[in-house]
């Protein structure tokens, strides 16, 4: 008996947990940043990326150790079982743990917060960490995400070392050196371990969809301690659906039943009803009558609850029936109420306040009639009884469209509401003539006259007549529109009238478009004063009653303005100066030029001789069809200058044999009505200055001409010759010069050589050796071969031409 009571005792603690164990199945996740399993290769070091604790060591599987003749070893699927949890691991040959550590401890490649997400995101009840710790216990809190941007904390987990932890999922399958060959296995054979780490989804958001989990290392044993976060289980979730029943208690007892009924959600399910004494089972039994509330605990303990009420109800029971189960609106019905299995007392009826066990009553509604008396224990009775009304038909109608023209067809559609054994009285539609239609409609209608009339139709159905519906409907007569124009054409901007005759009513509304016209003056029907710019079509539409009639369109004619335009191909001439005009005018078919001189022209585009000098002001008057006329006027456009005059005199004057020495000549400017003046000497030189002066530099005779420009480029020229240059008849010949470098007659030079192209002269020392020879004009700089000659005496001798007298004598070279 003793361990009979320990047992159930154990039942009511647990739940029976064993008996209704939940599965944990992987949940595939991303997220992870380290690859601690070495997988394959020989080298632990290539087939991870970080070691996991402080003595260089990771993991590896069986194939790794088998391949590298070492010993254990975990499983090459990744997958692990535990009871009724089953966790899978990342793939081997990547990123397959969230590697953590606290963010101050700084161990490197961890992360002091790390989130794994779902592949796929789902609804759980409970998950399941795959879990471990190096160099001592880690702290870690839990926070998740769910798909609708919320989020949850699920507490702490304290993840237990990976040497000698309990209880384990997985030991002794001994860990490896982060190393090339040769690499070393230590714990087997009951280290290292992994741990499951189980937690609840909190009962305020349970149902909802997780998206992610995010991980943080809060606190680290002896401060260097690191988490590892290998996969994700959980217990998939279907939302909890729960209700309440009840029997109701006889009167004079209390034997009603209050039961609870639960699906889905995590089960096992405890109960608790608020009876007194409390009953904990889902059905609870001999209640009495009152309100209750259920209370249901899910094996994750969330807490859900319902409310319910026991009713009294009697032994005795009354009949209620009517004279008639359907009438019509308004009419009388007799309702009555029938006893039996004892006594009973105070009759009373609702809807309503009637009273009596037989009354009488006028439903405009169908109405379900609950008849109210008390048995022998006090307890009430009830009993219903449904009188019909039955639908009184609506005779609503429309009349498509309610105001129309004369000669127009209206359709008349009835909307209200009635059985196909409804029949219709449309009193003769006023007089209308019925083209289509029976029963019910629709109908096609035309009236044979205008003025205002009304439909009326009632409807009877099932012995219930409906309300007289009645429609008003206008018949309108059309009206007969004219329109008149005042002037057409116009000239663009002219204003022309726009007059409106023709028949309509008062309430007549017409309806313009000026195609494109200003309107300065009217309203209405007019008259109207419009403006154009631009050819334009008149309509109008005029809206009589249901009557709309447009006239035929009128059409204002519109001649485009002209616009005068025009260049000169000059604004500036010398007299006689002939311009000629351009015509850039638009619009226009003729033309009339006044040129400012008195004289004109209806060329379109002229050319004009001004013969005289002075300022000229142009007008053009352009014309479009003999009736749009515009002008142009062009102030002060053409200005007419004299034409320059050149002349000039000059001293030697021309045909004078002038010495080179002396070949400077004088050039006075006598011209007229210049502004610039430019002078060709007739030896490749040339000046600008109004009255020059000019040395000739070679002997021969030369053309002189002067070219003179006035301020807008007119020219004249003229041109003299022959001014004549000769040989020196002797020549000038210096005895003296003083080769110093001071800028003073640092050269022997004989100007007269200039005019002797041929001439040669030879230098000689007092030895009687050359140290100089040079041809036509040549000066000495009193060097020789590049070395400067002493001061001294030099001889020298000048050859002019054949046949003439050289020359000879002696310079003196001074330092």
């Amino acid at each position: 008996m003793k361990h009979f009571f320990t047992l159930i005792l154990l039942t009511v603690l647990t739940g029976w947990q064993p008996l209704f164990a939940q599965t944990f199945a992987p949940i595939p996740v991303s997220g992870f940043n380290a690859d601690i399993v070495a997988e394959a290769g020989n080298s632990a070091l290539a087939a991870t990326s970080t070691v996991i604790d402080g003595s260089n060591h990771v993991i590896h599987t069986t194939a790794f150790a088998t391949a590298n003749g070492l010993s254990g070893g975990i499983a090459p699927t990744g997958n692990f079982v535990s009871g009724t949890k089953t966790w899978q691991m990342a793939a081997f040959n990547t990123n397959n743990a969230l590697y953590m550590a606290v963010p101050s401890n700084a161990v490197p490649n961890t992360v002091g917060t790390g989130t794994l997400t779902l592949t796929t995101p789902g609804i759980y009840s409970k998950l399941s960490l795959l879990a471990f710790a190096t160099e001592g216990t880690a702290t870690v809190s839990v926070l998740l995400t769910f798909t609708d941007g919320t989020t949850s904390n699920a507490g702490t987990i304290t993840i237990k070392d990976w040497f000698n932890g309990t209880p384990a999922v997985v030991t002794g399958y001994g860990r490896i050196t982060r190393t090339n060959t040769p690499m070393t296995v230590d714990g087997l054979t009951s280290n290292p371990r992994f741990y499951g780490f189980d937690f609840n989804i909190p009962c305020a958001v349970l149902g909802k969809t997780l998206a992610s989990v995010t991980f943080t290392q809060l606190a680290a044993a002896g401060g260097t301690s690191r988490a590892l976060i290998l996969a994700l289980a959980g217990v998939t979730y279907t939302p909890i659906v729960y209700s309440s029943a009840h029997t109701n208690a006889i009167c004079g007892g209390a034997n009603g039943t209050l039961t609870l009924t639960a699906t889905n959600g995590s089960t096992p399910y405890t109960y608790r009803w608020n009876t007194t004494p409390a009953q904990t089972t889902a059905t609870a039994t001999n209640v009495p009558a009152g309100p209750y509330v259920g209370t249901l605990t899910d094996a994750n303990g969330c807490i859900f609850t319902v409310n319910d009420t026991v009713s009294l109800i009697s032994s005795a029971t009354i009949t209620a029936s009517a004279s008639a189960t359907a009438v019509c609106a308004g009419d009388p019905v007799t309702l009555t109420a029938t006893p039996s299995a004892g006594t009973v007392t105070g009759y009373s009826w609702s809807p309503g306040t009637l009273a009596g066990q037989t009354v009488t009553d006028h439903p405009t509604d169908t109405t379900a009639y609950i008849v109210s008396a008390k048995d022998a224990f006090g307890c009430i009775i009830k009993d219903t009884v449904d009188v019909a009304v039955k639908p009184t038909p609506t005779s609503s109608f429309t009349v498509t469209p309610g105001i129309i023209c004369l000669g127009g067809t209206q359709t008349v559609t009835f909307e209200g509401t009635a059985t196909n054994a409804a029949t219709y009285n449309w009193n003769n539609f006023a007089g209308a003539a019925v083209q289509s239609g029976t029963g019910s409609g629709p109908y096609q209608i035309s009236f044979p006259n205008a003025g205002n009339f009304n439909l009326q139709l009632q409807v009877t159905d099932d012995g219930c007549a409906s309300a007289m519906t009645t429609q008003p409907v206008t018949v309108s007569a059309p009206p007969q529109l004219n329109v008149t124009i005042s002037k057409s054409p116009v000239c663009a901007g002219e204003t022309t009238t726009i007059s409106f005759s023709g028949t309509a009513t008062a309430d007549a509304v017409p309806t313009w478009d000026w195609g494109g016209g200003t309107v300065l003056t009217g309203t209405g029907f007019g008259p109207y004063d419009v403006k154009y710019a631009t050819t334009g079509n008149i309509q109008l539409t005029v809206t009589d009653g249901a009557c709309t009639a447009t006239a035929t369109p009128a059409t204002v004619q519109v001649i485009q303005l002209p616009v005068p335009a025009f260049t000169p191909d000059l604004t500036q001439g010398c007299a006689p100066a002939v311009i000629k005009f351009d015509n850039k005018s638009q619009n226009a078919d003729s033309y009339q030029w006044t040129f400012g001189d008195g004289a004109s022209s209806v060329i379109e585009d002229p050319s004009h001789t001004y013969n005289n000098t002075g300022v000229y002001t142009v007008s053009l008057t352009a014309t479009a069809q003999g009736q749009c006329a515009a002008t142009i006027t062009k102030t002060s456009l053409i200005s007419i200058l004299p034409m320059p005059i050149a002349l000039f005199s000059s001293a030697p004057g021309q045909n004078i044999a002038v010495e080179f020495k002396a070949a400077n000549f004088t050039f006075t400017n006598n011209s007229q009505n210049g502004v610039s003046y430019e002078w060709d000497f007739g030896d490749g030189n040339s000046s600008t200055a109004f009255s020059p002066e000019h040395k000739y530099e070679a002997t021969g005779e030369f053309r002189v001409t002067l070219y003179v420009t006035n301020d807008i480029g007119c020219t004249d020229s003229i041109s003299r010759a022959y001014y004549k240059v000769i040989p020196d008849l002797l020549l000038d010949i210096p005895n003296a010069f003083s080769p110093n470098g001071d800028g003073i007659n640092d050269r022997w030079e004989i100007d007269g050589l200039k005019a002797r192209p041929n001439a040669t002269t030879e230098i000689f020392n007092r030895y009687g050796q050359i140290v100089f020879k040079g041809i036509g004009f040549s000066p000495w700089d009193g060097t020789w071969k590049g070395q400067l000659m002493p001061f001294g005496t030099y001889y020298y001798l000048i050859k002019t031409a054949p046949g003439e007298k050289p020359y000879s004598g002696w310079v003196t070279l001074l330092r």
